[in-house]
């Protein structure tokens, strides 16, 4: 691919957006006595939350390390998230048959459609960019490293924004006391 040639966001697009279809289709269609989530306390964008924000960081993260010019670690990691769109609406159909005797089972087989597209992620790390295995390695330490700094900085920030609101609250009360 050339520096000037349009990328094509459509497959990232309908991808994250069957994943999320997907999501919501599990909180609300697993059986009761095998659900992670309870339908009625379910926070669907929390939810969305726990999917996203570690894929995005994971993509933030890796395409940092790697500096991929046309950022196609998006394009990968969402082609990775494509056991878990197909296996999780099978997965949510099963557990209508199963109780809750089966939860070990079920619990075992999500994990492994996850595992699955972790590991899909770090093959398309190593594949695209061409690394060896302990290079691959590397990255994925530095890629998780950076994960870890972003989300620090996140809640440094979030943490700082709100001391210094707070403040300007107090501040406005004690001028409006003041004046009173």
């Amino acid at each position: 691919r050339h520096r000037g040639e349009k990328k094509n966001w459509l497959p990232v697009i309908v991808l994250l957006v069957l994943t999320l279809a997907v999501r919501i289709l599990s909180i609300y269609g697993t059986h009761y006595p095998l659900a992670s989530v309870s339908v009625r306390k379910a926070n669907l964008l929390l939810e969305c939350g726990k999917l996203f924000v570690p894929v995005l960081t994971w993509v933030l993260a890796s395409y940092m390390m790697t500096t991929i010019l046309d950022g196609e670690t998006l394009l990968f990691s969402a082609y990775a998230l494509t056991p878990y769109i197909v296996f999780t609406p099978i997965l949510t159909l099963a557990s209508r048959i199963m109780d809750g005797s089966q939860i070990g089972l079920f619990a075992t087989l999500e994990v492994g459609v996850l595992a699955w597209v972790v590991l899909l992620m770090i093959l398309a790390l190593k594949e695209m960019n061409g690394y060896s295995v302990g290079k691959t390695v590397l990255m994925i330490f530095l890629s998780l490293f950076t994960m870890v700094m972003i989300w620090a900085m996140v809640v440094l920030l979030f943490t700082i924004a709100s001391q210094f609101v707070g403040m300007i609250r107090e501040m406005f009360y004690e001028v409006i006391y003041r004046i009173d």
